[in-house]
């Protein structure tokens, strides 16, 4: 999320320079309305955009013997209960739901103001509009297909249709659906200055739009503007007659298109392709992994991983948590991250439990991978419907979490479908395709996933692995139907 916001005021900041220091005082208002109004919506979307490329790393361990497997179960029951979000992050949500209750209330308000105008003023036909006298010292403003003013009386005939034109060439020209735009901006966005301040650039060009379609001569134009001046502002839903810099509206009356501003129009192309290249995921971003011997670097930070003493296969004795029996399991020591950016990663055995080994006050994380099975296919129910019906395994392993509880690295060890041959069960991998689908979007999940709570050493914040989120899932008629 915060990266999305970082992408975001990014884009927005760009296009906002680039409109001041070339387009703002150009009177080619329709292009500089498209242009503010492209920019506003790109620094929503463009951040969301993920380009199809492939920074998830693969593990050749398919399956899981069973001593992981009952690690799991006993790991699922003894932290799923204390997952959730650290306390600060719980602090930001109410935070950010707070500040949008309150700019909802505000809209609400404006939407009152005008509802209760409209309800007591006396009303007029002028053609397609309708005039509302409020009797209210406030400056004259429209919304929708309606004009309010104070009263009739107030204004001579030639004052009266120079504020009607104003005011009925907003509704031409749809100014109402930009509003509309940037107020619910306002309420998901309201911590971002960017918001407010394109908002006064967008607003001042449709009031540059609106003037032109006055036919009086600029200065007798440019007098009534300021007459009026002195009343109140209108509703911040509603276009407000005055509401906008009079000075620069007085100066746009009499500006002309240069042919130099017209080639101007080519701007926003660059900005765009700069927008989609430097602030969505793509190939360039440097996310790409890279291998270097028992090394990988991914996502900026450098994993070290151990090296097996021997390739050949070693015999464990385990329980089966099914029947209570021990029994002998063939299995191989893989490669497991030892190593973050030359630090030291902890895992269970390494992290000593106070009242169990004694010494130093030293907790694990309370990542479940039971959790992050639940969270991962509970989330993809796109992807589940390209899934034929029938049992699968998945396998996201080698999780490492770092010091603030985020998860920065895994392995994706894939989707498998199992096939029932006579006594026994087999895994068969799913299309080579589909695979780097979910894939892509389970890295997309975990980049996106809930902070845990870190290991902590001596009550100091430590990377730490965690073995991961593997285990049977099933689907049927493509919805995902138990775990």
């Amino acid at each position: 999320m915060l990266q999305y916001i970082i992408n975001s005021t990014a884009i927005w900041l760009t296009g906002l320079f680039i409109f001041d220091l070339f387009l703002r005082r150009e009177a080619m208002h329709g292009y500089n309305r498209g242009y503010l109004v492209t920019i506003l919506l790109a620094g929503a979307l463009i951040p969301l955009w993920s380009w199809g490329y492939d920074s998830v790393i693969y593990s050749s361990n398919a399956g899981r013997p069973i001593a992981e497997q009952t690690a799991a179960v006993r790991e699922a029951i003894v932290s799923g209960s204390e997952q959730g979000l650290l306390g600060w992050e719980q602090w930001l949500q109410i935070v950010y739901l707070a500040g949008v209750a309150v700019c909802i209330m505000l809209l609400l308000k404006d939407i009152f103001i005008i509802v209760k105008m409209y309800r007591k003023g006396d009303k007029s036909k002028d053609g397609t509009w309708t005039i509302i006298e409020t009797g209210a010292n406030m400056s004259p403003f429209s919304a929708f297909r309606m004009v309010f003013i104070n009263a009739k009386e107030d204004y001579t005939k030639e004052e009266l249709a120079m504020v009607l034109a104003h005011e009925e060439q907003h509704g031409h020209l749809l100014h109402f659906i930009d509003v509309l735009i940037i107020r619910l901006f306002q309420i998901l966005f309201w911590f971002n200055p960017m918001i407010y301040l394109l908002e006064k650039r967008l607003l001042l060009v449709h009031e540059y739009q609106a003037d032109k379609a006055v036919e009086n001569n600029p200065s007798a134009y440019g007098r009534f503007l300021v007459e009026q001046s002195v009343l109140n502002a209108a509703p911040v839903l509603a276009h407000s007659f005055i509401r906008s810099p009079l000075k620069k509206r007085i100066l746009m009356l009499t500006r002309k298109t240069t042919t130099l501003a017209k080639g101007k129009q080519i701007l926003i192309a660059p900005v765009l392709l700069l927008s989609l290249l430097c602030f969505t995921q793509n190939a360039f971003s440097g996310e790409e992994p890279q291998k270097d011997g028992n090394k990988i670097t991914y996502k900026g930070n450098v994993i070290e991983f151990s090296v097996p003493p021997s390739t050949s296969p070693d015999t464990v004795e385990v329980v089966d948590p099914s029947t209570g029996e021990i029994k002998i399991v063939i299995t191989r020591m893989e490669p497991s991250p030892i190593k973050i950016n030359g630090e030291q990663i902890y895992n269970s055995s390494s992290i000593r439990t106070p009242g169990k080994y004694g010494g130093d006050v030293s907790t694990e994380s309370n990542f479940s991978g039971q959790g992050l099975k639940m969270y991962l296919l509970t989330n993809m129910a796109k992807e589940m419907k390209k899934l034929d019906d029938g049992t699968y395994t998945i396998s996201v392993g080698d999780i490492i979490i770092d010091k603030k509880g985020a998860i920065v690295f895994f392995t994706f060890g894939g989707i498998n479908k199992k096939i029932k041959e006579e006594k026994f069960w087999k895994n068969e991998p799913i299309d080579e395709g589909l695979k780097k689908q979910f894939a892509r979007k389970i890295a997309k999940l975990i980049e996106n996933s809930p902070r845990h709570k870190p290991a902590e050493i001596d009550e100091k914040p430590v990377y730490s692995t965690k073995s991961g989120a593997w285990g049977d899932f099933t689907v049927k008629d493509g919805r995902l139907v138990s775990l």
